[in-house]
């Protein structure tokens, strides 16, 4: 409007010019150029500044009808000003400048028509002013809407620039459009979506942080249970192999304990027979008890015997010494016979103090033998406990070896486990790493959005 404005003054100077109007024309162009600059260079943008240079342009057009004498060709300045006034988009410096025009038209026409050397038209024709006002009225009504939406596309288009002017940056893309202040439909939905996509981003960038984390602490949790998976794995291979050592062991004890059970078995069967002949020769002592107590009692008998004879001899010798001469020969028996008596009582005492010597060591040896004997019993019985306990201490050492070889083969497989396990902890770990790589990827793709004006993300 400006630049209008010069060229609207240069247009005037020869107008002027051309109707030996020169001194006018500088005179108001001088004044209106002023007032102008002023305006444009004093408050350019405003309100004012846009009424001002509307008015200066207006009252350029006013000089150029009255240096042209009111010809009708510089009318058209009217109605090519009023469509140029579009350039604000604002209804009031056009309702403005119509005013302008329809007040100087009617003045300067009935001051004419009162021979003012003033010009609206070549001749004073009020009805054609009113018919020039109502063209200027209806194009001014047109311009009004027009400046509306003019007003409303540029709003909507400035404010739709600020929120991609604010969007790219020099080399991020900032999304934190939620405090530009927006009226326009177009504007409000770009920011509504804006700060959608903000807050999609926004959670992606907080949610790829998270996993970052997660898969930091993954791959650190990964590498602690390799380096434990691996240690494990050591641990049981060497307890495998302690438990083979284990089981071999076991079976030879085992072995071991079926020897020993089978040696219980056979003293159990050798001190059983002992006993047997222990329990034969109690008896056989308990015959010769009774054998020597018959002896002695036949001792005995032969003890009174001899005792009888001996009396006999000696009454036979009483009867051979009364009997004189006669029984001198009977008397000689009778003393022999009286002597094998006495020697017969001496060897029967003999023999019985001897017999009493046996039978008392009879005695003696059948309580010892039947000591022996009980002894032998409870030799038997312990022996064959003995068998017993050696017999379950097979099965047990049998079961054993049979528990230690599964616990051996289960180690095994725990150890065929566990080296898979290392593998697939080592597969992980380097699966945490590539996720890691891949969310630190993702947060540099999403970092090129500023989703924080103040922090960006």
């Amino acid at each position: 409007m400006f630049a209008t404005l010069l060229g609207s003054a240069l247009a005037a100077l020869i107008i002027g010019q051309h109707y030996d109007e020169t001194s006018l024309a500088v005179a108001s162009c001088a004044s209106l150029l002023i007032a102008g600059s002023v305006a444009f260079f004093g408050f350019r943008g405003s309100t004012a500044s846009s009424i001002m240079l509307s008015l200066s342009n207006a009252a350029l057009v006013a000089v150029h009808i009255q240096l042209a004498h009111g010809a009708t060709e510089f009318h058209f300045g009217v109605f090519v000003l009023l469509g140029l006034l579009l350039v604000y988009r604002d209804w009031r410096p056009i309702v403005l400048t119509a005013g302008f025009f329809a007040v100087h038209h009617v003045l300067f026409d009935r001051l004419q028509a009162l021979n003012f050397q003033v010009f609206c038209t070549q001749r004073p024709d009020f009805f054609r002013v009113v018919g020039h006002a109502a063209y200027v009225v209806l194009q001014t009504a047109i311009e009004i809407v027009l400046a509306r939406q003019l007003q409303f596309a540029a709003t909507d288009a400035a404010e739709v620039s600020t929120i991609i002017h604010r969007i790219l940056g020099e080399d991020r893309v900032c999304l934190a459009v939620g405090d530009i202040k927006t009226t326009s439909p177009t504007a409000a939905a770009l920011q509504a979506a804006i700060t959608k996509l903000r807050a999609a981003l926004q959670e992606v960038s907080e949610n790829t942080a998270q996993v970052e984390r997660a898969a930091t602490e993954i791959a650190h949790g990964n590498a602690e249970l390799s380096h434990r998976t691996e240690s494990g794995a050591e641990s049981l291979q060497q307890t495998a192999v302690s438990v083979q050592h284990l089981t071999a062991t076991m079976g030879h004890n085992a072995k071991n304990a079926q020897q020993a059970s089978s040696l219980a078995n056979a003293a159990s069967a050798v001190a059983g027979e002992g006993g047997t002949v222990v329990a034969k020769v109690v008896e056989t002592m308990g015959a010769i008890e009774l054998s020597a107590k018959k002896i002695s009692q036949i001792t005995g008998v032969i003890d009174g015997i001899s005792f009888q004879t001996n009396i006999l001899a000696l009454n036979a010798a009483v009867e051979a010494a009364r009997a004189g001469e006669h029984g001198r020969g009977f008397a000689v028996v009778a003393s022999e016979v009286r002597t094998l008596a006495q020697r017969s009582a001496t060897a029967a005492k003999e023999i019985k103090a001897l017999i009493e010597d046996s039978v008392d060591n009879v005695t003696t040896g059948t309580h010892l033998a039947g000591s022996a004997g009980e002894t032998m019993q409870d030799v038997v019985e312990g022996i064959r406990r003995v068998a017993e306990i050696m017999s379950e201490i097979t099965t047990a050492s049998n079961s054993q070896a049979t528990g230690f070889e599964q616990v051996n083969a289960a180690i095994a497989q725990m150890d065929e486990g566990t080296r898979r396990n290392a593998v697939q902890v080592v597969a992980a770990a380097a699966a945490a790493t590539s996720l890691h790589q891949t969310t630190r990827e993702l947060r540099r793709v999403v970092s090129v959005f500023e989703l924080d004006s103040r922090n960006p993300t």
